[in-house]
């Protein structure tokens, strides 16, 4: 099954980041079809991370928000 959004592009550093985030804070995102998780980028800045929610470590990250 595909996403239905296109894939936001972040730098293997943010990207790696951002997904430890969710899954260390699963629970929360768990039967969510779609999620938005708040963090700090690799830039310091605080950020809205939108994404689609497949299940454990199975997420589109399709949209970045500066906060």
């Amino acid at each position: 099954m595909e996403f239905v959004y296109s894939t936001f592009w972040l730098s293997p550093a943010e990207y790696a980041k951002i997904y430890s985030e969710i899954n260390t804070d699963y629970s929360k995102y768990e039967g969510k079809r779609l999620a938005v998780h708040m963090s700090y980028g690799i830039d310091d800045k605080p950020y809205w991370y939108y994404f689609e929610n497949r299940g454990y470590d199975d997420y589109n990250i399709y949209m970045r928000v500066r906060v």
